[in-house]
């Protein structure tokens, strides 16, 4: 059989810069040869994730306030929504994973993208609290606090983080993912501030709006045709497993503090919506700023390296917030908590998509996001319990506790000095 359609072809050329234990990443091709519009696909693609993130701004803030303050519901029924749109999140990101790998792409790609205008849609009733519920599960609502952290519509991520992967050579993979991530991080920024001018009643439809126009602009871009029946290598089904296992603890991490970031300051210090925009939105630029550093840390430390460092300091912080109740600590530590857990994600995810072959993507990250998601979910409302229950450091804690677990397994799986590039060429007779 021919090559599958986007593969990128073998590493070639001279080495780059020199990585950690004297390897050096491999440098591909400057262009996708099976994508001869690459540059016009990866515009829309761009566009399309910019508008989403700018609704999922504006939506993950509104989100939590709808519960609390118009429906007037408690920690844990927030909580608990929370893990509905989480454990949705997950299991519609496996299943469109999978029917991407093994069905259709494009179709999979096209279904993701129309869950979130049907959420926006729903939640514009808030009266009925089964429509909420729905909206919550299907716009994937559970990673407020955090606008680089998730965001809504988590069923779409792994769809577009294959596609980016397709459209541009791996030596550029993680540098892509970085601006974009950036990009996204901004749009969601900037989508947070309109909270304080904009009424919660009129964010849901505006949201509706953006999240349609995001589809529409998805329609022109290239996608990987894949043959129906297709199974992942076992290459792929290695890195699947092992990212599999590690994304259960990253997302049990995110679960147990991530959504309740904000409602912390609600409870604590009382700040109101429109003041607390101001800090989201200072947080998530803090966090898109710190994406850009992805490329850096990679080429300095290696990819288990910089994300042990990085979500290592964060977990101190995390310690530390819930005791140390004085309300500059605690916005500096909003403030910094985001953004050191996501540095290294653009790493990350290249990463994986280094390690599986390019055909097997889709389903790579849809695994990935959906063991990630439906982890977070249950953690989620086990932490809207403690905080009504028992204390709210629980949270704090539990997430310290799974951020070393996790670091643990990276350094176990991959090596302290493991790094992506190596694994971009695909073995013999498993390209897909």
């Amino acid at each position: 059989m021919g090559t599958p359609p986007g593969t990128p072809e073998p590493a070639s050329g001279a080495a780059g810069e020199p990585l950690p234990g004297g390897r050096s990443p491999p440098t591909g091709p400057r262009l996708a040869p099976d994508f001869p519009h690459w540059r016009r696909s990866l515009a829309f693609l761009t566009t399309s994730r910019i508008l989403r993130s700018f609704a999922a701004g504006f939506l993950n803030l509104a989100f939590p306030y709808l519960i609390l303050t118009q429906l007037h519901e408690s920690a844990t029924v927030l909580g608990l929504l929370y893990a509905a749109g989480g454990l949705s999140t997950a299991a519609l990101a496996f299943g469109f994973g999978r029917f991407g790998t093994r069905v259709h792409q494009r179709y999979g790609y096209y279904l993701a993208l129309a869950l979130l205008p049907v959420a926006c849609l729903l939640l514009t009733f808030p009266g009925s609290f089964p429509l909420v519920a729905l909206g919550a599960a299907l716009g994937g609502f559970s990673a407020t606090g955090s606008l680089a952290g998730g965001g809504v519509g988590g069923a779409v991520q792994p769809f577009q983080t294959a596609i980016l992967s397709d459209l541009v050579p791996p030596a550029d993979r993680t540098r892509w993912l970085s601006v974009l991530s950036f990009l996204n991080g901004l749009s969601a920024a900037l989508g947070a501030l309109l909270v304080a001018g904009v009424s919660l009643g009129e964010l849901f439809p505006v949201g509706l709006a953006l999240s349609l126009g995001a589809l529409l602009l998805s329609l022109p871009i290239e996608i990987r045709e894949t043959r129906r029946g297709h199974r992942p290598a076992s290459r792929s089904r290695r890195a699947i497993r092992r990212f599999t296992a590690t994304g259960i603890l990253n997302g049990f991490s995110q679960g147990l503090l991530t959504p309740f970031l904000i409602p912390f300051f609600l409870l604590i210090y009382h700040i109101p919506a429109s003041e607390m925009a101001y800090y989201t939105a200072a947080s998530g630029t803090c966090a898109t700023v710190a994406l850009l550093f992805a490329p850096w840390l990679e080429r300095r430390l290696g990819f288990v390296p910089s994300i042990s460092y990085t979500r290592g300091v964060g977990a101190l912080l995390a310690i530390v917030m819930p005791f140390v109740r004085i309300f500059p600590v605690s916005v500096a530590i909003y403030l910094a908590l985001p953004a050191l857990r996501v540095a290294a994600l653009p790493t990350q995810t290249s990463a994986l998509m280094g390690m599986v072959a390019p055909a097997d993507r889709a389903e790579a990250s849809g695994t990935n996001q959906a063991a990630r998601v439906a982890a977070a979910g249950g953690a989620t409302a086990l932490s809207g319990f403690t905080i009504d229950e028992v204390a709210i450091s629980v949270p704090f804690l539990g997430y310290a506790a799974a951020v070393y677990a996790n670091v643990y397994l990276y350094i176990r799986f991959f090596g302290w000095q493991g790094h992506s590039s190596v694994y971009d060429e695909p073995e013999k007779g498993e390209a897909g």
